[in-house]
């Protein structure tokens, strides 16, 4: 497991400890783990992890349900090469690992990401009068 993988399943475990996972959360989960055909979390392949991430796509999930689904499958002990492949995966294939969207940009990982200005950023042009002063 490459070394930065490594460390981003250790922040999804610690994510994971952090959660209290009721019976509706489960519940929420079980029908995605259902649906994707996953019967035992700690036996889970990488095909099973594929499958998984497509209903995830079809069904529009929350990043923030996402990264919870993910932790609670840590917590259920899903096998690390299924979470390395969970967490590397770029399932909108715009050059982000899902782990990267859900950690570090808090972006959707279904959606492909466009360069945006931040709401907070301003643009600075020169005032159509003369004599008058910029404007930040």
């Amino acid at each position: 497991m490459a070394e930065t993988t490594q460390l981003q399943v250790q922040e999804l475990a610690r994510f994971a400890q952090e959660q209290q996972f009721n019976e509706q959360y489960r519940q929420y989960f079980g029908d995605v783990w259902d649906e994707a055909g996953v019967k035992d979390i700690s036996q889970m392949t990488t095909q099973d992890a594929q499958q998984t991430l497509k209903v995830l796509a079809d069904s529009e999930a929350s990043p923030q349900f996402i990264k919870s689904l993910l932790a609670q499958a840590a917590v259920d002990g899903a096998p690390p090469q299924v979470l390395e492949y969970f967490l590397s995966s770029d399932i909108d294939c715009d050059g982000r690992t899902l782990a990267q969207e859900i950690f570090q940009d808090g972006t959707n990982p279904l959606e492909s990401d466009t360069p945006q200005f931040s709401s907070k950023a301003q643009v600075l042009s020169p005032s159509p009068q003369p004599g008058l002063e910029w404007e930040i």
